[in-house]
């Protein structure tokens, strides 16, 4: 298999991974929410979305390699799955891949290392692998929130970009303690595939 190959099944899964997330998000999580709290308005932004922190997660570990499964995953659910206009998927799509793409690239900056890269492959300033996902995190759902919130002003309320650092964060964490504890279910499930 030539490396063009490799990536390019690389770019699929990471693909079909983030549509999943997305549909369990929006078929799944997000009704749960809407019955659980059916006074607050949960269409633009979910207090627990997954799918960021398998965004970062997966920018974290790869870097800019990731981007284009990001920005794909994410316009494919924004028009198939939740059913929004293509502008407005197409809008989310780029808000969603700049805020991922814009943290790590700051994040490299900050650790010294190259703007393309992930931030796991070079994490030796002393800082642990939790607080730089962290890190990560909160700075690409400032600026997801900040996009999203200027973007829905016309139909947002002073709570839609709390909602939306709140979910993101949320569901962040949540992804980072699910890896944590299955990592090794999952490195022995790479190591398989590698050695197949």
């Amino acid at each position: 298999m030539t490396s063009f190959q490799k990536h390019l099944q690389l770019q699929l899964i990471l693909t079909v991974i983030l549509v999943a997330a997305f549909a369990f998000q929006f078929k799944v999580i997000n009704p749960v929410e809407n019955e659980l709290f059916p006074s607050i308005d949960l269409s633009h932004a979910s207090l627990l979305f997954i799918p960021h922190g398998l965004k970062i997660l997966m920018a974290y570990l790869l870097g800019v390699v990731a981007l284009p499964a990001i920005f794909f995953a994410q316009l494919i659910a924004g028009i198939y799955i939740l059913g929004a206009a293509p502008v407005d998927a197409l809008v989310g799509a780029s808000f969603g891949t700049i805020a991922v793409g814009g943290s790590i690239a700051m994040i490299n900056f900050l650790f010294k290392n190259k703007w393309y890269e992930g931030v796991a492959l070079h994490n030796n300033e002393g800082i642990g692998t939790f607080r730089a996902f962290i890190i990560a995190v909160i700075i690409s759902t400032f600026i997801n929130s900040l996009l999203h919130s200027a973007y829905y002003h016309v139909e947002s309320t002073i709570m839609l970009p709390f909602r939306y650092l709140f979910g993101d964060i949320m569901g962040s964490i949540l992804i980072f303690t699910l890896v944590m504890l299955l990592r090794r279910q999952i490195l022995s499930f790479i190591a398989r595939r590698i050695s197949a």
